[in-house]
């Protein structure tokens, strides 16, 4: 760091981090949260770290006393730096590079234009943060700089370009290509620069390293720009050398491919990427598409398999994304093999929770909830083998999702009303009257010759070659997945070879009317061709394949197809040919994974069938799902917990058709009810709607040995909970976690009895035989020692920490909570420490511990929303809001409550908004505008109805009873007491009890009853001292001129 030009020391790594964090917010205040979050997020957090902070934040001012004793200040909730942001060298880097972009925006560029382009990236000494290159807290602020600057240096070379400076381009570029060269238009602009110097050959490298990079590492294909770009530097295109081309290379917003690299994160099962292959010979389709789609709800892309549909659907959402505010979202339904998982497919695509934290249980009910607030373009493919389901999700949509618009691809239609169809058909192929030299005009021609240049690149037609590819495509009607196949050929055939091949072959279907049926026995024979073409090895590696769902893996590849004398790897150098010749296709990721096109997938079914290995195949896919499940249910339960949710979230397909085949006739149910019994964490951790209803059809018909089913009923007693917490109480809950224990503990299984003893002991939360609770839980946990399961230790330390909140016992409940959240942080489970935060938070509001209480619930939302875990978020913010609320903040508290009401719509249940409008009522109610409180609880209490959540039911009760006390009628309040009253005997919260209470004891008042009034209010007041729930300061200020006339009529009988 420089002052005045002078560098000044800072005292360590910890708070050189520290400052780089607040720098990175100038003027603003980041709160202390966010601080602990990101500065020990790669390290165990300490035991108090919010003193931890305030030591580092002391040590980096005394480092800094002499710059500016007043540089960093404490601000409410957080920390300030206050520096101007033109000091700060990333800042100063965005502003000059706006002005650059602001002054060459109109072209006409002058040495100026660049000028000011070298001024801002001048500033630049080496890698962004490069001191914090592990931090995760650093990744995307520097991935946001680098990016910046690279588009800094592509607009900086647009105008070098412009400005005939070519060599300096290169000069400027060539390390940088080097370095990452599927920087495409980086790459674009460095071909044009070396051509434009005389070196067409260097210029063609780059090309080829860019396209092998992108094919080999991603994937991907070259852009449309760069591949037309290659083929005017391959023709040397006259235009290409003048300076008033360089308009055609104009840098992308985005400078890092914006489609998804291998490190990217998994994408759900269900979901279509929207980054479309380049579409060859469909810009008129295309433009009309985008026309239709701002005027029609739904248009069905209609059409035979292997007609482009998919790839046009998907040019089209991403060409009309930008109409709809939430942008556009694409569901594959080619992996459900059961219409009754069509719902399914379209809530995982969608991001829809199927937690349940809602009292509703079905989940097409949940999925339009979810979608009614949202403007959005959703796009379904292959829609044809479960068209009905399709049709009535759709239909259900449109209904009530007003600002939802739908693109479907199917080989038949849906039948739906205000359906429009869209005819599908294949590519333009040349007449046999065609010239070499007109051959390529033609997009099916394009199409193969695009193809073809990915498996021979560089290769250029000469005049026989043309005219063999028109004979190719005509042979195959243009369809594109036909001309996909023929051209991935030409790695072994010239295109006369493949043409001389193909003419016997379709002999019989190259003349006459061009049907759709036709067209459709065309793909066939195509397939039939291509599969012939296979030695016997690859063909029953190639059938086998049809068995997975949703795409595989190469270890569950080899674990299904591997047979008795195949040599080691050969389930790999097979996928390999087979990706080659275009029957298989690779998704890059974190773990590569392959998959089938469904036309592809469809014939090898039928091919396995043929050869009768489709039972053993099928069974074997079964086993190798029911293993991969059960070795992820304990790494669910410590430190793998992250990788084994993305393993099972990428695989829910394969594991749905396994459970569905284990629980045929053909299958085994001992298999199937041990697999689901495995998935129960699973399904807990946010697919509870999902799991409650494939352990009720695997259940209901009673079969099974003890220990599958002791399995199954543990992972109901799990995915049954409440609010979808593993602390909350239920009669259904504790009955199968009974029942599992029962049959465990027969079995002499006492790893798995012990959870089935935590989950029995979640019943004493409300005080209900404590003694047995107590003694389940010892017993669980001397098991979980012996085990040494420190995630079972955790829980059951969530449990008592939950027992002990209910009963008011602070000395138990406070330090039990840290050292369980403290066990779940240090296993790296957002799911357990985001849920004992929030309860810890809560316990803390009730306990009158309102800072304390505020800090937790922070925390609390900073862990739920870095894993997604919305449910809790919206909870957790309306909490945070009541207790700013009671600590006299009720600006922060509306904050709050607009964020938790904009947080449920990540859920789609409605909770953050019905939680917010109740927050709404108590502020009224604190204002005393009993008006407006009695219409927020009103509504209030009508959505936490719905949502089946008694305790803010009872709530809301007692705020409507107190507008009718406010309002003078007091037989309503009292009814409205009494019924407050009554629930929190069900419920068990004392906090509600005395609330009652003391509402009932002003009404007494009231009515002139002392004696009554004084006994309530002893009632109450016995109530929150022993259970620990002092009143909230509204509440205080109600029962204020009670208390002091309760005092005085004390004082006056006194002797």
């Amino acid at each position: 760091m420089l002052v005045d030009d002078e560098s000044v020391s800072l005292p360590g790594a910890a708070e050189r981090a520290l400052l780089v964090l607040l720098l990175l917010s100038p003027g603003r205040i980041v709160p202390a949260t966010t601080l602990i979050d990101r500065l020990w997020s790669e390290s165990a957090l300490p035991a108090d770290p919010v003193n931890a902070l305030q030591i580092r934040v002391s040590k980096l001012r005394r480092a800094l006393r002499d710059v500016d004793p007043d540089l960093i200040t404490r601000e409410r909730t957080g920390y300030r730096i206050n520096v101007d942001p033109s000091a700060i060298d990333a800042e100063a880097f965005v502003t000059q590079l706006r002005q650059a972009r602001t002054a060459a925006a109109h072209g006409d560029y002058t040495a100026q234009h660049l000028q000011a382009y070298d001024d801002a990236l001048a500033l630049w000494r080496g890698q962004a943060l490069a001191d914090f290159a592990e931090e995760h807290w650093a990744l995307a602020e520097a991935a946001r700089l680098t990016e910046l600057r690279l588009a800094a240096l592509s607009e900086r070379a647009q105008v070098a370009l412009g400005l005939g400076r070519h060599r300096e381009v290169v000069t400027d570029l060539e390390p940088v290509v080097a370095a990452d060269p599927t920087l495409e238009s980086l790459a674009g602009q460095l071909m044009t620069a070396l051509y434009r110097s005389g070196r067409q050959a260097d210029a063609l490298e780059v090309y080829t390293r860019t396209r092998t990079m992108l094919d080999e590492n991603l994937g991907l294909e070259p852009s449309t720009a760069l591949r037309s770009l290659h083929e005017r530097v391959l023709r040397q295109d006259p235009a290409l050398g003048g300076d008033g081309d360089s308009a055609l290379l104009a840098p992308a917003p985005v400078m890092a491919p914006t489609r998804q690299r291998r490190d990217r994160a998994p994408q759900a099962p269900g979901t279509l990427a929207l980054t479309p292959k380049p579409l060859i010979g469909r810009d008129d389709q295309l433009s009309s598409l985008d026309a239709l789609l701002t005027d029609q709800r739904l248009v069905s892309l209609v059409g035979p398999g292997g007609a482009g549909k998919t790839t046009l659907a998907l040019a089209a959402a991403a060409a009309a994304a930008h109409q709809f505010s939430h942008g556009a979202v694409g569901v594959r339904l080619a992996p459900v093999s059961d219409p009754g998982q069509v719902p399914v497919a379209f809530a995982d695509a969608l991001g829809v929770p199927l937690d349940g934290g809602a009292a509703d249980r079905d989940i097409q009910d949940r999925l339009t909830r979810f979608l009614t607030s949202r403007n959005l373009l959703l796009l379904v493919d292959n829609c044809e083998h479960v068209v009905d389901a399709a049709a009535s999700v759709i239909e259900d949509i449109l209904a009530r999702c007003p600002d939802v618009t739908v693109i479907t691809t199917s080989r038949e239609a849906l039948a739906v009303p205000a359906e429009l169809q869209v005819l599908v058909g294949p590519l333009d192929t040349a007449p046999e009257n065609a010239g070499p030299d007109q051959v390529l005009t033609y997009p099916a021609n394009q199409l193969f010759t695009e193809r073809a240049r990915m498996v021979r690149p560089g290769m250029v037609l000469d005049e026989q070659d043309a005219l063999a590819v028109a004979r190719i495509t005509r042979a195959l009607d243009g369809l594109p997945l036909a001309v996909e196949l023929a051209a991935a050929r030409i790695a072994s055939m010239s295109p006369t070879e493949i043409a001389e091949r193909l003419n016997h072959r379709f002999a019989l279907l190259t003349s006459g009317s061009r049907t759709a049926e036709t067209r459709q026995q065309t793909l066939r024979a195509t397939v039939d061709w291509s599969y012939a073409l296979l030695e016997p090895g690859e063909q029953a590696v190639f059938d086998g394949l049809s068995v997975f769902r949703g795409g595989w893996t190469l270890a569950a590849a080899e674990a299904v197809l591997s047979d008795e004398g195949m040599a080691y790897g050969a389930v790999l150098d097979t996928l390999g040919r087979l990706v080659e010749r275009s029957l298989v296709v690779v998704d890059p990721g974190r773990t590569t994974r392959y998959r089938m096109l469904e036309t592809l997938r469809e014939y090898a079914a039928e091919r396995l069938e043929a050869r009768n290995d489709d039972m053993t195949r099928r069974q074997r896919h079964a086993d190798y799902f029911r293993r991969f499940t059960q070795d992820a249910e304990m790494d669910l339960r410590g430190h793998g917990q992250r990788d084994a949710l993305v393993r099972l979230r990428a695989e829910q397909p394969n594991i749905r058709a396994a459970l569905a085949w284990l629980s045929s006739p053909a299958g085994d149910i001992d298999a199937a009810l041990s697999m689901a019994g495995a998935l129960g964490l699973f399904w807990h951790f946010g697919r509870h709607l999902e799991g409650r209803e494939a352990l009720a059809r695997l259940l209901a018909p009673g079969t099974g040995s003890e220990q599958a089913k002791a399995h199954a009923l543990q992972a109901v007693s799990i995915v049954e909970r409440p609010r979808a917490c593993l602390v909350h109480p239920s009669p259904r809950c504790a009955e199968t976690a009974e029942q599992s224990l029962t049959l465990f503990e027969d079995l002499g299984d006492a790893s798995r009895a012990a959870l089935s003893q935590v989950l029995l002991a979640v019943e004493g939360v409300t005080g209900a035989h404590p003694e047995r609770s107590g003694q389940l839980l010892r017993h669980a946990q001397h098991q979980f020692s012996a085990d040494d399961d420190p995630w079972g230790q955790a829980v059951i330390g969530f449990v008592r920490m939950e027992t002990a909140l209910k009963a008011g016992h602070q000395d138990v409940a406070i330090p039990t909570g840290r050292a369980a959240a403290a066990a779940f942080r240090e296993l790296d489970d957002p799911w357990g420490l985001s849920a004992i935060l929030y309860h810890l938070g809560w316990g803390l509001r009730q306990f009158g511990r309102y800072p304390e209480a505020a800090r937790t619930l922070e925390e609390a939302i900073d862990v739920a929303t870095s894993a997604g875990l919305y449910n809790t978020v919206q909870w957790a913010l309306a909490d945070l809001g009541v207790t700013h609320l009671h600590q006299g903040h009720p600006g922060q508290a509306r904050d709050m409550f607009a964020r938790a009401s904009a947080a449920s719509e990540h859920i789609g249940d409605g909770a953050g908004t019905v939680l917010a409008t109740y927050g709404h009522a108590l502020m009224a109610q604190v204002d005393g505008d009993w008006a407006q409180a009695r219409l927020q609880n009103t509504t209030a209490l009508e959505g936490f109805r719905t949502l089946g959540t008694p305790v803010p039911q009872g709530l809301a009760l007692a705020g409507l009873a107190r507008c009718d006390e406010a309002d003078g009628d007091l037989d309503a309040a009292q009814d409205g007491y009494r019924g407050v009253l009554d629930l929190s005997h069900q419920v068990g919260e004392p906090s509600l009890t005395a609330t009652a209470l003391e509402g009932l004891a002003r009404v007494a008042s009231a009515l002139g009853d002392t004696h009554k009034t004084q006994t309530l209010l002893t009632q109450a007041a016995d109530v929150r001292e022993t259970r620990s729930r002092p009143a909230p300061p509204h509440e205080q200020r109600d029962l204020a001129p009670f208390l002091q006339a309760s005092a005085t009529s004390a004082a006056d009988r006194a002797p």
